[in-house]
């Protein structure tokens, strides 16, 4: 961890930093020097990762909001801009799931679905360009799913991760001249707010299936969204880093 007051990256947005992976994202940018902005529609889970961050000698600024609303990402980029500085990083992490087929699904959970995970996203990477190509560059990480790729019983899901992803990619092609480098995470399953609740038989029976012989932790995540954020990852964009639907990703 820096020394508090020093910054080594610039600043940094991570949406649903309240808890799960963004919390772990958050945790991480701050130790490698990023002064980060936690943006979350609960403001005591926002403080929360904000009391974490700085305990730890971090620098971070929550900013309550909710990411359907273009309003919260400008609020997001205008509080930074007072806070710490112009934004070089933001990580897309907030999201919700509803369970269902088609025939199950209702058309305002497909809405909900689509405006917090794909609208959400949209909305921060069109704040934040704007800034990465005044800045000279800048890294954006979206945090997708192997969901993406279709499975049974989450169509809204996967089809809004599946947009995430088509998104990353051209935001990558549009903005190379512009150094601005954008990929996606795709963890495996992981204990966050939504899988904590399952039953411990089908926990460990995930983990069991997994590569590592275990659940994946936020923390899994967050190291690989650190790498793709810092120097070490500079020359990679349009990039999918973590895990295919294989056995284990459920």
């Amino acid at each position: 961890m820096l020394p508090q007051g020093e910054a080594s990256y610039g600043t940094a947005i991570v949406t649903g930093g309240g808890y799960g992976i963004g919390r772990a994202a958050c945790r991480t940018l701050a130790a490698d020097g990023w002064s980060v902005m936690v943006v979350d529609r609960d403001g005591s889970r926002a403080g929360e990762t904000v009391s974490v961050v700085r305990a730890a000698g971090g620098l971070a600024q929550p900013v309550v909001g909710d990411v359907t609303d273009p309003a919260t990402a400008d609020a997001a980029v205008r509080a930074a801009n007072e806070s710490f500085g112009r934004v070089t990083g933001l990580v897309t992490c907030a999201a919700l799931r509803h369970v269902g087929r088609i025939t199950d699904i209702t058309v305002e959970q497909w809405d909900e679905t689509l405006r917090v995970i794909l609208y959400g996203a949209f909305n921060f990477c069109k704040a934040v360009v704007p800034e990465m190509i005044a800045a000279g560059g800048g890294s954006i990480v979206n945090v997708s799913s192997p969901h993406a790729f279709g499975r049974r019983g989450m169509v809204a899901y996967s089809a809004a991760k599946a947009a995430v992803n088509a998104l990353t990619i051209c935001l990558a092609a549009d903005h190379v001249d512009d150094h601005i480098r954008v990929n996606t995470v795709l963890p495996g399953f992981t204990v966050t707010g939504m899988t904590e609740h399952y039953p411990a038989e089908r926990l460990q029976k995930a983990g069991l299936a997994s590569v590592a012989g275990r659940p994946g932790a936020p923390e899994d995540a967050a190291r690989l969204i650190g790498f793709l954020m810092s120097t070490a990852g500079e020359t990679f964009t349009g990039g999918m880093f973590g895990n295919l639907p294989l056995a284990g990703n459920h």
